[in-house]
């Protein structure tokens, strides 16, 4: 998901391409260059320094900008702080029990909550009843603002893994991090990366773009 910087990412002040495509100038080929080179790093590749408050400050600006029709803003992103882990790790391990895994799946699942530099929840809520907002216009700007926070991440140096499972389904851990109608989404987990993460599969584009051809009528 992402590059490996050759450098620590400042804390300090945005990465040179995040002050680039600030300035209002078209980012250079470059620049799109690196954002087509995201991929997703897991957990254990991704090492300290995470992104702290301020680089996630920046991720959640960038994620602002997806499209959302009627500005209702149906996503947001819950940090889970250090302290908080273990907290987190009894309610993955209550999940597990519940649904009846056995003395190492529950440790495996207490595990889960400590991994990442960084562990933030994502939170979705979608009205049914939006005026002129399909709910699957809601869902889109859920995608839409997540994809915008893992490029907002990979552009300051950072790598990302989105996961979901059983755990996000919970009634208790949802009820954790969730206000009424909201959906919990997904994990993010973020850091810095240890390597350049190989892609799985050759890229296409024309797989997914191509030109309508009209109707065609019997």
């Amino acid at each position: 998901m992402s590059r490996v910087a050759s450098a620590v990412p400042s804390q300090a002040a945005p990465a040179p391409c995040l002050r680039h495509l600030g300035s209002g100038q078209a980012p250079p080929a470059e620049w799109l260059e690196l954002l087509a080179q995201r991929h997703s790093v897991g957990p254990k590749h991704l090492l300290h320094p995470a992104p702290d408050a301020s680089a996630l400050q920046r991720a959640a600006r960038v994620a602002l900008r997806a499209p959302d029709h009627r500005h209702l803003q149906p996503f947001r992103f819950v940090q889970v702080q250090d302290a908080q882990r273990e907290e987190l790790a009894s309610l993955f391990a209550q999940d597990a029990a519940r649904r009846g895994h056995g003395a190492d799946e529950v440790e495996r699942a207490r595990e889960r909550a400590h991994n990442g530099p960084a562990l933030l929840a994502v939170v979705g809520h979608v009205r049914a009843n939006a005026p002129e907002v399909p709910e699957s216009e809601q869902w889109i700007c859920i995608g839409a603002g997540l994809m915008n926070f893992l490029n907002a991440l990979h552009l300051m140096g950072f790598g990302a893994k989105v996961l979901s499972g059983a755990s996000v389904r919970d009634e208790a851990i949802r009820s954790a991090f969730c206000e009424p109608g909201e959906t919990l989404v997904a994990w993010l987990l973020a850091g810095t990366p240890d390597r350049t993460p190989a892609p799985k599969f050759v890229d296409d584009p024309g797989r997914v773009l191509s030109v309508w051809r009209g109707c065609t009528w019997p």
